[in-house]
């Protein structure tokens, strides 16, 4: 059988509220126990009393409710709270959007620019092929027409190489004759040198490096 204690929950309770009254502050555990003589175990008192602090709190809570001002005031701080995080919340959204739409403009510039330097490039080296086909082409003809005349030049020192000496003819004795003109004597005609290759133009690539 269960030994009957020293002080009832009610008697425990009661000790705690008159001290609450005497005192006017917070009154602990410690303090009914020493109320109540030091009598009774420490650990029952304590849980009744924070139990019963904890019940008393709670009906004060449901009990006391906050005036309509401060309550009308309550509600106005949370939407203008709500307000500020919403606006808050757009802002940083419309910052972020105008920074992407300004760096890809950026971008896109960047590329334009890039494009038209490449552009530029290309007409640069069409031109350059250019120039340089066209040299090719005057080197080709130039060296036919140098080979040609070579090949010229062989045959008619083989001909003139292989045609016979003539033969020896006995002088026969001067006559004396009249004075008379001396038949004209028509100089071998000779070889027209070749005209010197015209000087090449300048490739664009130089055209650019000069200006």
């Amino acid at each position: 059988m269960m030994r009957k204690p020293i002080y009832t929950n009610a008697e425990i309770i009661e000790a705690g509220e008159n001290l609450l009254l005497r005192r006017g502050s917070e009154v602990s555990a410690t303090d009914i126990h020493k109320e109540l003589g030091g009598k009774g175990k420490y650990s029952r008192v304590r849980n009744l009393w924070e139990a019963h602090c904890a019940t008393r709190e709670e009906e004060q809570s449901n009990d006391d409710p906050l005036p309509d001002e401060v309550q009308e005031q309550i509600d106005q701080a949370i939407v203008g709270l709500e307000k500020s995080m919403r606006d808050l919340v757009q802002a940083q959204i419309s910052r972020m959007t105008e920074q992407s739409v300004r760096q890809f403009a950026i971008r896109e510039r960047d590329f334009v620019l890039l494009e038209k330097a490449n552009a530029k490039k290309v007409q640069a080296l069409e031109a350059e092929i250019a120039y340089l086909t066209e040299r090719l082409d005057e080197f080709c003809a130039t060296e036919e027409e140098e080979h040609v005349s070579e090949n010229a030049d062989r045959a008619h020192e083989r001909s003139v190489s292989a045609k016979p000496a003539p033969a020896p003819v006995a002088p026969v004795a001067a006559r004396k004759t009249p004075d008379r003109p001396l038949p004209r004597t028509h100089r071998p005609a000779q070889k027209t040198a070749r005209q010197p290759s015209a000087r090449p133009k300048k490739s664009p690539q130089q055209e650019r490096t000069r200006s």
